[in-house]
């Protein structure tokens, strides 16, 4: 029984978080020595030198997280609940520290215990933040395309549209036509999280419209089976027009658009994307066209992410491309 009991602190020092067990009052009858060795790190001698309850610890704090885990350790040692889990700052004088406390109840010989490890969780505190930062320049960059610079652009393409009627003036409008269009795309793939709008969306009213907004050439398009789908209209209208406008400027004659038993698909009959591009033509700048964004198939990629739809790209019956969606 000395042997086993032996290994148990053994392999109770050997844990490397804090750890502590106490008592149903909240005196704390055992700790690691990872606990003892973060207390002295800290300015203490012992952890818990003159405050041997850790309730009592808690209700000295006079910060709200020390209220709430006061309140939760309480309910874990009257049995009210099992567990309890609280993530709490403790920044120390040169680093900033982020720790997550959580309490484990369990009975000994007939009497309530708890047990309370602090886990650190900096690195994963400090990558949130990192991501919260970049979401948030990503949210001001979005802001400067939706308002600052869409409305020159669209003051300037009003005046060019009155110029007369010339090759310099009929380029100053292609060229203010595709900064919209790339102002557009950018924000269409900018914006993150889920779409903010999903309806019912009828399949081929959707690409009539798309197809309405591309420029078409000669090319047909046809829709082989309708359907409906529950999405965001908005995002669907940008997945459509990017898709049709990659099958005609890469040659395609004829687009189709069908049902799937789970989804749609929309085909084309040009020369199709090799197997081993396949991956890389979803990936932001990638292009074959030098007058090409390198948005457009990224952004029906990323239309697709965020509806949780699966993509997947392949050959056409007549070896162009074929893009299949299961929703």
């Amino acid at each position: 029984m000395t042997e086993a009991r032996d290994i148990w602190e053994s392999g109770f020092d050997a844990f490397r978080s804090q750890a502590a067990i106490l008592a149903a009052d909240g005196d704390i009858v055992a700790v690691n020595r990872a606990w003892e060795e973060f207390g002295q790190a800290n300015g203490r001698e012992r952890p818990d030198d003159g405050d041997a309850n850790y309730l009592q610890v808690c209700d000295g704090s006079e910060t709200d997280d020390g209220t709430d885990v006061s309140e939760g350790l309480r309910s874990v040692l009257a049995g009210e609940r099992e567990t309890f889990t609280h993530e709490y700052p403790c920044h120390g004088p040169n680093e900033r520290r982020w720790f997550s406390l959580r309490a484990t109840r369990y009975r000994h010989e007939g009497r309530s215990y708890a047990l309370v490890v602090h886990f650190d969780i900096t690195d994963r505190k400090l990558a949130e933040l990192a991501v919260q930062e970049q979401n948030e320049r990503l949210e001001t960059v979005v802001g400067v395309l939706s308002h600052d610079l869409r409305n020159p652009l669209n003051v300037a393409m009003g005046r060019a549209e009155l110029l007369d009627d010339s090759e310099n003036a009929d380029r100053v409008v292609d060229a203010l036509e595709r900064m919209e269009t790339m102002v557009e795309n950018a924000l269409v793939f900018a914006r993150p999280g889920s779409p903010d709008d999903r309806r019912t969306v009828d399949l081929e009213s959707a690409v009539s419209t798309a197809w309405s907004h591309v420029e078409t050439r000669d090319a047909t398009l046809s829709v082989d089976e309708a359907c409906t789908f529950e999405a965001d209209p908005n995002l669907v209208e940008h997945l459509f027009e990017n898709l049709l406008s990659n099958a005609v400027e890469h040659g395609g004659d004829r687009v189709v658009v069908g049902r799937l038993d789970d989804g749609f698909y929309v085909e084309d009959d040009g020369p199709g994307v090799p197997p081993d591009a396949r991956e890389a033509v979803f990936e932001t700048g990638y292009t074959s066209d030098g007058d090409g964004t390198g948005f457009g198939l990224a952004i029906v990629d990323r239309v697709a992410a965020v509806h949780d739809w699966d993509l997947r790209l392949s050959s056409g019956s007549e070896g162009g491309a074929r893009f299949e969606f299961s929703l």
